[in-house]
């Protein structure tokens, strides 16, 4: 996940003036829980953010701490240590209340606040939660999902924001289960279990069913209707619709806080890792992006350690880009 500069001091002088929306905060507190947060704001004008107020100028180091305790009290590690205190930081941040303003009922214009829970997930950390209807639902490594403390009215909503998560839905035909995204795409269903993959900085979705059947749609209008096995990709940007076919079983099979990677080529691995751990792996010659991977991937391994695995395998080796802890080039 990474922002420029010049958007992340947008975000903060919004923050500031109050003016920022949920959307974009959430952007904010995640931005700021990776670990080149730091990196990026040492390069920021700190003359008109929340923690300047008339402070003597200090060390970007210190004037990033003071930062974070401005925006959120608990953002206090700083990132240099986030290999060996990820599952400590992501404790501090994982469980929020929120308010905000929904539409419990499409026939009424007005709005009433509700209070919202929101849960994240960390570098390489999974979580399970149960909903107010006891459905399920397993957030995937740095994912961010917000949802009632109560679902009332018609219908179970709640929304994706950033990542994947995994579902299993109660049955309960009088109350339809939607996820929402951010670019107002919904998977509706009745009972059932599916993934949805979201990224809230690109206009991408994807959701695959494991059982059930699910409505993926925008608006009024639908997208796919999926059965067991079904895959749809969907770009929001150029509203390209990509549908495949997997094996059920294969759903969801993250949940279990381990990946087996069989064989998966180059591009199947550096993704994985992404997803992780937010670092870009690329490959440092032609021979490297030939290469494939056998080996399980356990939630909550030491990325460097891991690493070191995965350039065993094919007698590579890595190079972390100078004082970026997030980028490295497979030789």
């Amino acid at each position: 996940m990474s922002i420029t500069p010049e958007l992340l001091q947008q975000l903060l002088r919004k923050q500031k003036e109050k003016t920022i929306t949920a959307r974009e905060m959430v952007l904010l507190r995640l931005y700021l829980s990776t670990p080149e947060a730091e990196e990026v704001l040492s390069a920021i004008d700190f003359s008109d953010m929340p923690e300047a107020a008339g402070q003597p100028v200090a060390s970007p180091e210190i004037r990033y701490q003071q930062l974070l305790r401005k925006i959120e009290p608990q953002y206090r590690l700083p990132w240099r240590r986030w290999a060996a205190v990820a599952a400590a930081a992501v404790v501090l941040i994982s469980s929020c209340v929120w308010l905000f303003r929904y539409t419990d009922n499409a026939n009424h214009s007005s709005r009433a606040v509700a209070a919202m829970l929101t849960a994240y997930t960390g570098n390489g950390e999974l979580k399970a939660i149960t909903l107010p209807d006891s459905s399920r639902v397993w957030l995937n490594a740095r994912s961010v999902i917000s949802y009632p403390a109560t679902f009332k009215g018609k219908e179970r909503k709640v929304f994706l924001q950033q990542g994947e998560a995994f579902f299993q839905v109660t049955h309960n035909t009088q109350q339809p289960f939607i996820v929402q995204n951010t670019d107002s795409i919904q998977t509706t269903v009745l009972g059932t279990s599916f993934t949805v993959t979201t990224d809230s900085l690109a206009p991408y979705m994807q959701v695959a069913v494991k059982t059930g059947k699910v409505r993926v749609g925008r608006n009024q209008s639908t997208i796919a209707t999926l059965l067991p096995g079904d895959q749809v990709n969907y770009n929001t940007g150029n509203h390209n619709t990509q549908r495949s076919h997997l094996s059920p079983e294969t759903i969801g099979g993250w949940t279990t806080g381990e990946i087996r990677l069989s064989q998966a080529d180059f591009n199947t691995m550096v993704s994985l890792i992404q997803k992780l751990y937010g670092i870009k792996a690329v490959a440092g010659n032609a021979a490297v992006s030939r290469n494939l991977y056998s080996l399980p991937v356990k939630y909550g391994t030491d990325p460097r350690k891991l690493l070191e695995v995965i350039c065993a395998i094919n007698g590579n080796h890595a190079e972390w880009k100078k004082g970026d802890s997030t980028q490295i080039i497979i030789h």
